[in-house]
């Protein structure tokens, strides 16, 4: 196997987008309107490769540019639930330092996410591990929604259907005006929990890049907004990509709007003929709240390894210094 890369552009870019789609492991957020999207309205600056066997593309590598002190790097695209490395399934994963080693001469560390640990433990540079996460995944034809439901408890039942009792809907939101209140909540929320808050304009532009393939659901009496959530769906891969959650805190703490809109999103899945629900990135902790009301909508954990890899020795020492001393 000779191991090439060559840097995403106006030439090749017809190559990325044939391979991400024939890939069974490529991904909407691998596909370059999210690129543009990243780049265009967040300013990230991104480093994508294909990696070749030959004249045969066999992986894609999407990075964005990252410094650390006098060390320039790549590490792995923001605000993608699905930002991991892309290799086919007859690629050697011991030829990984053949590639690192191109990098070595531009770069000088990486950051990358797989799917397959083997691909990490092939390595042969000092790596450091920085900590595993994954995405909650559905999929319905293994639990539909019959079955979820008869799982839940009583009190999560009596929560879902309160809503409807009190005259609450779910309907998608359409109009400008709806979209705007459906992200003053979102950021509401985020600031709550102290999360990374994406302006409007990203929004815009998701609708913008992504038509008919973003669908904002808004759960609401009247005047009264209790929550929604915005999904990216991938026909594809016959897959719903759940993202971005906005919620009323100020709500009497009888109402649980999360379980309302999980419980939406699950029977929109199989309704609209979808094998998949991805509930988005989270780490494998059995005691977070946020992982609990997921595993009970059915979705399992899909672990994602990562790992830093200095592709210098001055770069791993500085690394490993860094380290100790941050504690």
């Amino acid at each position: 196997m000779t191991c090439s890369t060559e840097v995403l552009s106006e030439g090749n870019a017809h190559r990325w987008e044939e391979y991400n789609t024939r890939s069974g492991k490529g991904t909407l957020f691998h596909g370059l309107r999210w690129k543009r999207l990243l780049e265009d309205v967040l300013k990230v600056k991104l480093r994508y490769y294909l990696i070749f066997d030959g004249q045969k593309v066999v992986g894609l590598c999407p990075f964005a540019e990252q410094s650390a002190g006098f060390f320039r790097g790549l590490a792995s695209i923001p605000h993608s639930e699905f930002n991991n490395l892309v290799l086919d399934d007859s690629f050697d994963s011991a030829h990984l330092n053949e590639i690192l080693s191109l990098f070595a001469k531009e770069y000088s560390f990486l950051h990358l996410s797989t799917y397959d640990r083997e691909v990490l433990d092939n390595i042969n540079y000092n790596g450091f591990n920085t900590g595993e996460t994954g995405n909650m995944v559905l999929n319905v034809k293994q639990k539909p929604p019959e079955e979820i439901w008869s799982s839940l408890s009583r009190n999560m039942r009596y929560k879902i259907q309160v809503f409807e009792k009190k005259g609450f809907k779910i309907r998608e939101a359409r109009q400008r005006s709806e979209i705007e209140w459906f992200y003053r909540y979102y950021v509401e929320n985020l600031n709550y929990i102290e999360g990374d808050i994406l302006p409007l304009s990203f929004l815009e532009g998701l609708l913008e890049l992504f038509p008919g393939r973003v669908r904002i659901e808004i759960l609401t009496n009247g005047d009264v907004f209790a929550g929604g959530s915005l999904t990216l769906l991938s026909p594809e891969r016959k897959t719903a990509y759940y993202q971005y959650l906005a919620l009323n805190r100020n709500l009497p703490n009888r109402y649980t709007p999360t379980y309302a809109i999980y419980w939406n999103l699950v029977n929109r899945t199989r309704d609209d003929g979808y094998e998949y629900l991805s509930f988005g990135r989270q780490r494998l902790d059995l005691k977070n709240p946020r992982f609990q009301d997921k595993a009970k909508f059915g979705a399992e954990h899909v672990p994602i390894h990562s790992r830093l890899v200095p592709l210098s020795r001055i770069a791993s020492l500085a690394y490993q210094v860094r380290k100790r001393f941050s504690g």
